[in-house]
């Protein structure tokens, strides 16, 4: 079954955010060397344990260099038409490990109308299905009506955690296309049919 004839029926359509709807050039270098980070640290790890801790100006820090890289970023290949013309056809939600600021900012209008659940929304970050779920909660919808569109294994481990369909996104910055999605697409382009569904 292709992806316009699964998403039939479905009323959430969930999305990530960085390297799925937007490009976000963060200062990777530059955050490492304001906290003190080694080279070898791995930011997702830290993200959540900032997160268990309650470290909030550690992770003010990194929402700081998020928000000032939005003016470099750019959209990616559909992102603006598919957010401008699903609305009528879809609730729409974001669910992402970045800052609810940093995502607000960058897509501007187009993100009203959009439940945004960023990294300050949850206790616990993707793959965990945690913002999955609040975004179920928040619409009322059940699992097998509601898609989550990402490009990382993140988005397909906190898919299926959350037992809704997962569609993942070719990002040609990744050294491998995560596995077990349900879909896989090129572009964003590829929903837009989808959108009277």
């Amino acid at each position: 079954m292709g992806v316009e004839a699964d998403l039939t029926g479905r009323k959430v359509l969930a999305f990530d955010f960085d390297g799925t709807l937007f490009r976000l050039p963060v200062d990777f270098g530059g955050l490492r060397a304001e906290l003190g980070l080694s080279a070898e640290d791995k930011l997702g790890e830290l993200f959540q344990r900032w997160l268990d801790e309650g470290d909030t100006a550690r992770l003010d820090v990194v929402t700081r260099f998020e928000r000032a890289s939005v003016a470099q970023g750019a959209f990616t290949d559909g992102a603006r038409e598919l957010l401008a013309e699903l609305p009528s056809s879809y609730q729409l939600a974001v669910v992402t490990r970045n800052s609810r600021l940093c995502v607000e900012d960058a897509l501007g209008n187009l993100a009203r109308g959009l439940h945004v659940i960023g990294r300050e929304d949850v206790r616990r970050l993707k793959p965990d299905p945690e913002g999955v779920t609040a975004v179920l909660r928040h619409f009322g919808a059940a699992p097998e009506e509601a898609v989550l569109v990402g490009d990382t294994f993140h988005d397909v481990e906190a898919a299926h955690g959350a037992g809704v369909l997962s569609v993942v996104v070719r990002n040609d910055s990744l050294k491998f296309r995560p596995e077990g999605a349900d879909h896989y697409v090129e572009t964003l382009r590829e929903l837009l049919p989808a959108r009277a569904g």
